[in-house]
Parts: C-alpha cells; structure tokens; sequence
C-alpha cells in the first residue's frame, strides 16, 4: 500500500502526520468536508494493487490515468477532465508530465472489491529518476506505446527499468483511433523489441475510453499482490515527497509490513530518528483520511 508522512518545518525535524499515497496525508480543510475516516481493513493485501503508468512523453499516459479515474468512480465524468493529476502549473501549461502523481482506486471485479493504487509517472528523459522511485513502490506497471508513433527512446528506458526490477509488465497500445494509426505495426515491434506476445497487447484509445476498462482487469488479473504481512514489525519506503509551509514534509511511503495509525511511533532507518505519526490516510485523489494502514 502506498503512504504519505509529514515532517515540520524548521529547526528539530519532528514527524506530525502519515498518509497513504494511495496513502497520503489530510489536511485539516479535507477534514471538514470529509470527516468519515475510511477502513482500509476491508481490503486484505490480496485485494491489492500497486501499479504505475509508463511511456514515452506524449503516448498518452495522464490521459489514460483520468479514464482509470472516471471508470473507477473516483472523479466525475466530465469533459474538463484532463490530466487531472498533473497539478503543478508547468504541467499544466506545457500538456507534459513532471513529477509521479499517485491516486488510490476503488473497483468491483468479479465479486471482489480491490484498492488499486496508481502512480503517473513523466515521461520526458530528464525525468527518469522520477520514474525509477515510482517504480520501488510497484509490483506492475502499463506500458503504453502510441499507435502511431511506436516505440521510441523512453518507452525503451522505462520498460527496461520495469523489467529489471522484475515487474509484471501490461503492454497498452494508445490512440487507435488516430487516422494513421497502426496497431498491427506496434505489436510486431513490441513482440520484436520486448518478447511479448502481440497476444497480450490492449489496444485503446485512452481519449475516446475505448477498451480501457479492460486495461484496470489486467492490472488485477497480471499484476501480483504486494508480499507483505500485517503481523511483522512496520517496514516502509519513502518514495516521494512534498514541502508544505504550513504542514511541513510530505512523504509518500509505500508500506512492505506491519500497520501505522496515529499516535505511532516510526524510526527513520537512514536517519535513526524517531517521529510520532498524528494522522494517516489515502490520496482519491484529494486527501482522504482512514483509521490506520
């Protein structure tokens, strides 16, 4: 499960809160709008998914991210959807990706309810490293290739990050319904350059919501649960962060063990010190909080 963990501001770091990034901290505001803290106990670890969005820039990766968020329920479905997880200024400018944005999602499959925490990752190669930290937290990723473009210079980088570090990989093929797309011509490269079977890749188009919910039942059927177990000691990974000035840090931190709720203590492994946990919770993608996770 992902997570967030705030740190205050100045002299004499000292931890005041910790969220789920699909677990990320709540802000006092978010509070009052949302004050039912959610149970994350009724979704047991093999109920889980952890999973990023990988491409090359431009191949349509936030855009699938807002589709995901639609069918999910987690946003409205309106035409002002837009990549609605870039928030910074410059993303929302220049139409590109800067910095993993992450996103819990609720979905009904078969009978089963599953959390599946989503991490958007750039696609630019100046930010690479961005996508290998989102990778840590992750047992899959999507890797989406546009059909009319094909495979290019990031979505050779990112698959091969993804396959070194041994995870279920989803190939996507985007914007099928461009007038010179070719979807045969990528699954040929795709099977060439990858060794994937062209039988495994989805084709959609992540503008239209074309077979995209088909790409959320592969992430649960391809992608493995996280392999942790709530009765070890807590062991977490802090993947991401963000300053607040009001707040302090905000870590994102994926969890590999054990439970945290508020009033916990937590020990930094790198740092040796010790923080005191004052709330926890999800990202929906706006802060939402729960109980413990």
């Amino acid at each position: 499960m992902l997570s967030r963990v705030t740190r205050a501001a100045g002299v004499g770091v000292r931890l005041r809160r910790v969220c789920n990034a699909a677990a990320l901290l709540c802000c006092q505001p978010c509070m009052e709008k949302c004050p039912e803290k959610l149970d994350m106990s009724i979704f047991p670890v093999e109920n889980i998914r952890n999973f990023s969005i990988i491409a090359h820039v431009d191949h349509g990766k936030s855009t699938l991210a807002d589709r995901l968020l639609e069918i999910t329920g987690t946003i409205a479905k309106t035409d002002q959807n837009k990549q609605v997880l870039d928030k910074l200024q410059v993303e929302r400018e220049r139409g590109i990706t800067v910095k993993a944005q992450t996103a819990s999602l609720f979905y009904s499959y078969e009978g089963m309810n599953y959390l599946l925490n989503l991490i958007d990752t750039p696609g630019h190669v100046d930010f690479s490293y961005e996508v290998s930290r989102s990778l840590s937290a992750c047992q899959g990723v999507i890797l989406v290739v546009d059909a009319n473009e094909g495979i290019q210079a990031q979505t050779m980088a990112n698959f091969y990050l993804a396959f070194e570090a041994q995870l279920a990989i989803i190939p996507v093929i985007n914007k099928i319904d461009l007038k010179n797309a070719d979807p045969e011509r990528v699954e040929k490269q795709i099977e060439k350059l990858f060794d994937i079977s062209k039988d495994e890749c989805i084709r959609i188009s992540a503008k239209l919501g074309t077979n995209v919910e088909k790409v959320l039942q592969e992430v649960i059927e391809k992608v493995p649960p996280p392999s942790v177990n709530i009765s070890d000691p807590l062991k977490a990974l802090v993947f991401d962060s963000t300053f607040d000035h009001y707040r302090g840090v905000i870590a994102n931190i994926a969890l590999f063990g054990g439970e945290v709720q508020k009033g916990h203590k937590i020990v930094s492994a790198h740092t040796r010190k010790t923080y005191e946990v004052n709330e926890v919770g999800i990202l929906t993608p706006n802060e939402q909080p729960t109980h413990k996770l």
